[in-house]
Order: C-alpha cells, then sequence, then structure tokens
C-alpha cells in the first residue's frame, strides 16, 4: 500500500507539467509557435546541441597543449649506497615544438566544431520544415472536410428540388436516388478525411513532443502564393545557405589540415622541462638543500617504421574522398534547386488556372440550376455541375498546398528560407 502511494506520488511529480502543458495546448497554436516549440524539444537537436558543446570542449582541449604544465612532486628515494632523502619539488614542462602537429589538431578540433554547430542550424531549420509541412496538411484536410460538408448541405437541398419535381410528376424515382446516393459517398469521402484529420493531428504532436494535447488546433488558413526571384539568384546562393554544401566544404577544409599532420613525423620535438626543490639525489647539489634543474631536449625519429608515408597516404586519399563529396554535394543541390524551381513554377500556375476554373464552374453550376428549374436539365446534370462545382474548389486548395510542399523542398535544398508574395483571393 505505501509502495503504491509513493509511485502515485512519483507519477504526478513527472507527469503532472507534462498534464499542465496537454491542457494548455488544447487551445489554437500558430504556426510559428509550433515551430519554436518543436525546435525546442525535438530530441535530436537536443542531441546535436550536446555534440556542439562537446566540440567545443574539445576545440579547447587541443587548445591546452600551447600551455605549460606546472604541478608539485613529493616522495622519498634511497640509492644504492643506502641514502635516503625526502623529495619535494616543483616542477613544469612546455613543449616548444612538435612539428606544427598541435596546430594542425587545434585547427582540425576548431573545424570540427563548426561542422558540428552546421549540423545542429540544419536540424533546427528541418524540423520547422516538417512542423510547417504537417499544419499546412492539416489546414488542407480541415479546409476539404468544411467543402465536403457544404456540398453535403448542397446535395441535401437539390435532393429536396428533386423531391418536389417527383411529387409533380415530372421527373422519375430515379432522380432522388441519385441524390441519396451522392449523398452516401460524401459521407464515405467524410469518413476517410476524419481519419486522415486525426493522423496529421498525431504527426504534428509527434513533432512537437509527447507533452502535448490531443486537442491541438492548428490556426490558420492555406495562403495562395507566388514565388519571387529567379532561378539563377537561388543558384548563386547555394554556397553561403546549403547547409549540406557548408558541411562538405568544412569537411574538405578538415581533411586539408589532416594531410599535414604526416610533417610532423619528418619534424624534431623540442621540450624544455625545469625543477626546483629538493630534487632526486642524483640532481641535488652537493650541499643536499635545495636545488634548481632545467632540461631542454631535442628528440628526431630516423626510423618509425614507415607510419609518416602511411599516414601521408591516408591524408591525400581522405582530401581527395572530401574533394568528391563536395563535388556530389553540389551537384545534388543544384539539381534539387533546379526541379523544385521547376515544379513551383508549374503548380503556382495551375493555382492560377484553378482560380479561373472556379469561376467557371460556379457560373456553369448557377446557369444549369435555372435550367433545371425551368425543366430544360435533368438531376444528372445538375449533379454533375454540383461535383465539378466543389472538385475545382478542393482541386484549387490541394494545388496550394503542394506550392507550400514544394516551397518546403526548395528551402531544404537551399538550406534557406526563400521570399514568396501573398496573392489574395
Amino acid at each position: 500500500m505505501i509502495y503504491s502511494v509513493y509511485k502515485l506520488l512519483l507519477v504526478g511529480m513527472f507527469l503532472g507539467p507534462a498534464l499542465a502543458l496537454a491542457d494548455e495546448s488544447s487551445a489554437r497554436v500558430t504556426l510559428q509557435d509550433a515551430k519554436r516549440y518543436a525546435v525546442e524539444r525535438n530530441l535530436d537537436v537536443l542531441a546535436l546541441r550536446r555534440a556542439a558543446d562537446e566540440k567545443k570542449a574539445n576545440a579547447g582541449l587541443a587548445n591546452s597543449a600551447f600551455f605549460p604544465r606546472l604541478g608539485v612532486a613529493g616522495g622519498a628515494e634511497t640509492n644504492r649506497g643506502g641514502d635516503a632523502a625526502a623529495l619535494g619539488y616543483l616542477y613544469g614542462n612546455f613543449n616548444v615544438f612538435r612539428g606544427f602537429e598541435d596546430t594542425y589538431k587545434s585547427q582540425v578540433a576548431a573545424i570540427e566544431s563548426e561542422i558540428v554547430d552546421a549540423r545542429l542550424r540544419q536540424a533546427e531549420f528541418r524540423v520547422g520544415l516538417d512542423v510547417e509541412q504537417q499544419f499546412h496538411l492539416y489546414l488542407l484536410k480541415k479546409v476539404v472536410i468544411a467543402l465536403k460538408d457544404a456540398a453535403l448541405e448542397l446535395n441535401a437541398k437539390h435532393k429536396g428540388m428533386a423531391a418536389k419535381r417527383r411529387s409533380r410528376g415530372l421527373s422519375a424515382s430515379s432522380d432522388v436516388m441519385e441524390f441519396e446516393l451522392r449523398d452516401s459517398l460524401i459521407r464515405s469521402d467524410l469518413m476517410l478525411l476524419g481519419q486522415e484529420l486525426k493522423e496529421a493531428r498525431i504527426r504534428l504532436r509527434k513533432l512537437l513532443g509527447e507533452e502535448v494535447g490531443a486537442r491541438i488546433e492548428p490556426a490558420g488558413s492555406l495562403q495562395h502564393q507566388h514565388l519571387k526571384g529567379e532561378l539563377k539568384e537561388y543558384i548563386l546562393k547555394i554556397k553561403d545557405t546549403s547547409e549540406t554544401v557548408r558541411i562538405a566544404n568544412r569537411e574538405l577544409a578538415r581533411s586539408n589540415v589532416e594531410a599535414k599532420l604526416w610533417r610532423a613525423r619528418w619534424l624534431p620535438v623540442v621540450d624544455v622541462e625545469a625543477q626546483a626543490g629538493y630534487l632526486n639525489l642524483d640532481n641535488r647539489p652537493p650541499t643536499g638543500g635545495l636545488g634548481v634543474r632545467g632540461v631542454v631536449l631535442a628528440k628526431f625519429d630516423l626510423f618509425s617504421g614507415f607510419s609518416g608515408m602511411w599516414e601521408r597516404r591516408a591524408g591525400e586519399a581522405k582530401q581527395l574522398k572530401a574533394e568528391a563529396q563536395l563535388k556530389r554535394a553540389l551537384q545534388e543541390v543544384l539539381g534539387d534547386t533546379e526541379a523544385a524551381y521547376v515544379r513551383l513554377r508549374t503548380i503556382q500556375d495551375r493555382v492560377d488556372v484553378e482560380d479561373q476554373n472556379e469561376s467557371r464552374a460556379k457560373r456553369y453550376y448557377d446557369a444549369v440550376i435555372d435550367e433545371y428549374r425551368r425543366g430544360l436539365k435533368n438531376s444528372a446534370d445538375v449533379k454533375v455541375a454540383a461535383e465539378m462545382l466543389f472538385e475545382t474548389r478542393i482541386r484549387r486548395e490541394s494545388f496550394k498546398f503542394d506550392f507550400l510542399k514544394e516551397r518546403l523542398e526548395l528551402e531544404r535544398s537551399l538550406g534557406s528560407p526563400i521570399e514568396t508574395e501573398l496573392v489574395h483571393d
């Protein structure tokens, strides 16, 4: 019993804040708030932040090689003659030269820190894009459901009109059945759309974090946007904005520095060491008191088992690999950018066409209804006109979403937001 109460208290301590957030998240949330919330809590981003801290610490550790080592030593010593003495002295040592190895390692550590920082910025940016895509998908499903509801309501009106004509003997019973069938089909579509809306909310919640409540409601509507700028403008930005290219570029810089490390094997190592105090018996002055000792030591390997040669070959191979990876990254980003740009332009034009199609469908529907009332059209014509009206509206919203989706793909390639202009409907 005591254990159960203790367990409940622990659950309340850890889940209390999450439940509070879940209750707050039942309110409407804007796109910018959702993106900011997701970036702050995404686990991959959090892991990269810790990795960035680690690399910064490693860069500081590499720089520590440029500072002297100071310390205190103490103990006791006996020699072969049986003499014994206490030891206690201050010591310091400093590497004067190590064939630039410490310099190269410091540069490598700094570049690795830059690479992780670039990966972190890339991860944060892409999480925001993922949130935006799911956010827009939710808005699409929501507006399609609203259009289907409107189609259902209009179909009920048409069914009433057909029933009146049937009662007057102006139409067959199949006319009413036709609208009943359409009612059932629309309701079936609504069931699937309701499921897809819930799935979109679940995916959005997953991006935002488990503590977000189930009743989160994205606010806003799908925007009709046009792309600003030409393809050549985006291509010129790739080297500066694309994180993929920038990371490949920094990895090439790292391989260039690492390729120089083998040179350290062909240069001497020079160290300076100093001691002051009660030194060991061999270095203690004849009086047996305090002493000072200094050493300058230079070492040069005449033979190291061909390690320098193999390091040079490995460094050159790594350098060539990094160059190939940079070229591949540039080619991929250029190809993705061009393809996304072409798709965006096409979708943008199709949205404009669908605006015109919606106007045409509305005029056609109004004409068919008028002729139906005058007995010039039948129920099948009314049904087709209504379907075309709502189909063009749904197509228009779908193309607006496709534009937003392709815009996000272009931004993924470029590694930065792009400018668009809002077209007022």
